[in-house]
């Protein structure tokens, strides 16, 4: 069995211990909860800063110290990293200007792409975006009734909105925990695994790479190292490989 396959058995995946990985993330409830509030966070932070180049009111609240010392995942690797890079950005007094070209000339052009956004654009033959990843990605967004905010105009597979997805579904399993509805929770803890599995961790870590060496500003680098070390947590949270 592939691990796609396994995660879309659901909560009854083999384990060594008998128990299938949902299970064991619905063992320890409090837990879960930290972690889903965690990540919600964290996916929500990083797709406001990829979804289009900030503003000055973003870079300044990205960039103050209480908000950096309490980044919600680990300060470890490249999280640490990351949280340093926007901390020497602000040190170094990076202008809005610089940060915004520098966004642009990652993620957005006019000139080709250094990082492109788009999921297709990373898994696709043709490397073009509204591809069959688009459309795959679109396919989860439906099945809980969400859908990109430009659909048909702009690709669905764009990295803020994968992560933004992903923040829904963490607060929305947040949600049916405290509710205790653990059956509807466990279909959203399905889903994150899902998608994390086939398409954020397929492509994310490499469109985050790319920005990591073509950044010119400590504050683009900063973001791109917390988004790789948000998805390696990821990993280990959800997916549950070490």
């Amino acid at each position: 069995m592939t691990t796609d396959q396994s995660i879309q058995q659901g909560t009854h995946d083999p384990d060594p211990n008998g128990a299938g990985p949902v299970d064991l993330l619905l063992a320890d409830r409090e837990q879960l909860g930290e972690t889903l509030d965690r990540f919600a966070a964290a996916f929500t932070a990083l797709s406001g800063l990829l979804v289009a180049a900030p503003d000055a009111e973003l870079v300044t609240r990205m960039r103050d110290a209480e908000l950096l010392a309490d980044w919600p995942l680990p300060d470890e690797g490249d999280t640490r990293e990351g949280v340093e890079l926007l901390r020497a950005s602000a040190q170094a007094d990076e202008s809005v200007e610089v940060i915004r070209r520098d966004y642009n000339r990652l993620f957005f052009g006019p000139e080709p792409m250094i990082a492109p956004p788009y999921e297709s654009v990373h898994r696709s033959q043709e490397r073009l975006v509204f591809e069959r990843e688009t459309m795959q990605v679109r396919a989860a967004y439906a099945e809980f009734d969400l859908a990109a905010p430009r659909l048909n105009r702009e690709p669905d597979d764009h990295i803020a909105l994968e992560l933004s997805f992903l923040s829904t579904l963490c607060v929305r399993a947040m949600d049916l925990l405290d509710a205790h509805d653990d059956a509807s929770a466990a279909r959203h803890l399905v889903a994150v695994r899902a998608f994390l599995a086939e398409h954020l961790l397929v492509w994310g870590p490499t469109c985050f790479e790319q920005a990591v060496d073509g950044a010119t500003t400590s504050f683009y680098r900063g973001v791109a190292r917390l988004g790789r070390g948000t998805l390696a947590a990821a990993r280990t949270a959800f997916l549950l490989v070490p």
